[in-house]
C-alpha cells in the first residue's frame, strides 16, 4: 500500500473512532431521559429539556468552530471538540451525585457542544480525505461507525443498569465517568497523530454567505438535517416509552431498553450497505424509498397500537440510515470551498433534535403516547416533499 493512502487510511480510521464516540453519547443522552424523568421527577415536557438543551448548544459552538478549524486546522479544532465533550461527561456525573437537574443540563449543554463541534469539523474532513464523487459513500461508511455507537450503546446502558439495580444514579455517574476517559484516549490519538489537515480559502472572503442562501441546495440540505434530526430523535427517545408501554408494546424495562439497540442498528446496517454500494444506488431513489418506507412503517404502529408496532418502529432506523449522508453530501457538492460554513450550518440545523421531540412530548401530554407518532408522520412527509422540490 502506498505511503499517502496508508495515511489516508490511518485518518479515516481515526475520524471513524470519533464517529463512534459522539454516536454513543448522543443515543446514551436520548436513552437516558426515562432515567433523568424518574431521578429528577419530572414531566414529559420537562423531561424533554434534556434534548433541548443538547440541540440548542449547536447555536452556541458551530460558527466558532468553523472560525477556529480554519484559523489553527481541522486537526487541532477537533481536539478541542474532544475537550469540551469530556469536559461536559464530567459535569453530568457531579451532578448526578448530587442530584441537580440544573446543573445535569449545563453538563449536557457543554458536552453537546463537543458533539457538534466535533460534526462540524470531522463531517467535511471525511469528506475531503477523497475522490469527490466517492464522497457519499466515504461519509455514509464513518456514519455507519457512528451508527453502530448509537446501537451500542442502549445494549450498554442496559447492563450497567441491570448489573446495580439498587444504585442505578451512581452507576450512571460512573457511565459517564468511562465517557470522559474514553474522550481523554481520543484526545492523545488526535494531538499525536500526523493526518493530513486542511483549512477552507473562502472563509473570510465577503458576500460568502448572501451567495449561499442563494443556493437552492444550501437552503434544502439545511431544512432536510432540521427536520431529519429531529424525527429521528425523536423517535429514538419516545421507542423505549412506546415498548415499554402496557397498552402497546407490553415489553418490560429491561428488555425495552435492549430493543432500541435494533433502531439504531438498522441504521448502522443500512448505513455501512450504502457505504460499500453507494456508486452502484441512485441517491435520489434511494431517498425517496427511504422516506416512504418510513411514513408507512410509522403509520402502521400508530394503527397496530401492539408489539407489532414496536417492531415497524424498530425498522424505522434502517429506512433512517442514508438520509443523514445523502443529504449532507448534496448539500457540499460543488460548494466545497465554503465547507467550513456549510458544515457548522447544517450541525446547527440539528436543532431539530430537540424542537420537533420537545413537540412530540407536548402531544403527548395532551393526546397520549400513541397518537403522538403523527408528529414524526409528519416529519417524513416533509422530507419526502423537500427531497421531491430539490431533485426537480
Amino acid at each position: 500500500m502506498p505511503h499517502h493512502q496508508k495515511n489516508t487510511f490511518g485518518a479515516f480510521a481515526l475520524l471513524s473512532a470519533v464517529f463512534f464516540y459522539w454516536g454513543l453519547l448522543t443515543s446514551i443522552n436520548s436513552a437516558l431521559i426515562p432515567f433523568f424523568r424518574t431521578t429528577f421527577s419530572l414531566s414529559w415536557r420537562d423531561a424533554m429539556l434534556v434534548n433541548v438543551a443538547f440541540y440548542l448548544a449547536p447555536f452556541v459552538i458551530c460558527f466558532p468552530a468553523s472560525q477556529w478549524m480554519n484559523r489553527v486546522g481541522y486537526r487541532r479544532a477537533l481536539t478541542v471538540a474532544l475537550c469540551l465533550a469530556f469536559g461536559g461527561a464530567l459535569v453530568i456525573a457531579f451532578s448526578l451525585w448530587t442530584t441537580l437537574f440544573a446543573l445535569c443540563l449545563a453538563g449536557i449543554f457543554i458536552l453537546a457542544m463537543g458533539v457538534a463541534a466535533m460534526q462540524v469539523v470531522a463531517n467535511p474532513y471525511v469528506t475531503r480525505l477523497g475522490a469527490p464523487e466517492n464522497a457519499p459513500g466515504r461519509l455514509s461508511l464513518a456514519s455507519s461507525i457512528n451508527s453502530c455507537g448509537a446501537t451500542l450503546a442502549p445494549v450498554l446502558l442496559a447492563a450497567v443498569l441491570a448489573l446495580t439495580v439498587s444504585a442505578s444514579t451512581t452507576a450512571i455517574a460512573g457511565l459517564y465517568i468511562g465517557l470522559m476517559l474514553a474522550g481523554l484516549l481520543l484526545f492523545f490519538l488526535l494531538h499525536t497523530s500526523r493526518m493530513h489537515d486542511f483549512r477552507d480559502a473562502t472563509l473570510a472572503q465577503p458576500g460568502r454567505w448572501r451567495y449561499l442562501w442563494q443556493q437552492p441546495q444550501f437552503r434544502s440540505g439545511v431544512a432536510g438535517i432540521f427536520v431529519y434530526v429531529g424525527v429521528e430523535v425523536s423517535l429514538g427517545t419516545t421507542l423505549l416509552s412506546y415498548l415499554n408501554e402496557a397498552s402497546l408494546g407490553g415489553f418490560s424495562r429491561a428488555t425495552a431498553t435492549s430493543l432500541v439497540a435494533f433502531y439504531w442498528g438498522g441504521a448502522l446496517i443500512g448505513r455501512l450497505l450504502y457505504g460499500l454500494c453507494a456508486r452502484y444506488c441512485h441517491p435520489r431513489r434511494m431517498y425517496s424509498g427511504c422516506v416512504t418506507g418510513a411514513i408507512v412503517l410509522t403509520l402502521a404502529a400508530i394503527v397496530l397500537a401492539s408489539r407489532a408496532g414496536g417492531y415497524c418502529l424498530l425498522i424505522v432506523g434502517v429506512m433512517n440510515s442514508v438520509l443523514y449522508p445523502i443529504i449532507f453530501s448534496r448539500t457540499l457538492s460543488g460548494l466545497q470551498d465554503d465547507a467550513a460554513r456549510i458544515s457548522a450550518c447544517l450541525i446547527m440545523a440539528g436543532i431539530g433534535g430537540g424542537a420537533i421531540p420537545f413537540i412530540q412530548g407536548m402531544v403527548i401530554d395532551i393526546a397520549g403516547l400513541k397518537m403522538s407518532f403523527l408528529v414524526p408522520v409528519c416529519c417524513y412527509l416533509f422530507l419526502l416533499f423537500n427531497g421531491a422540490r430539490y431533485s426537480s
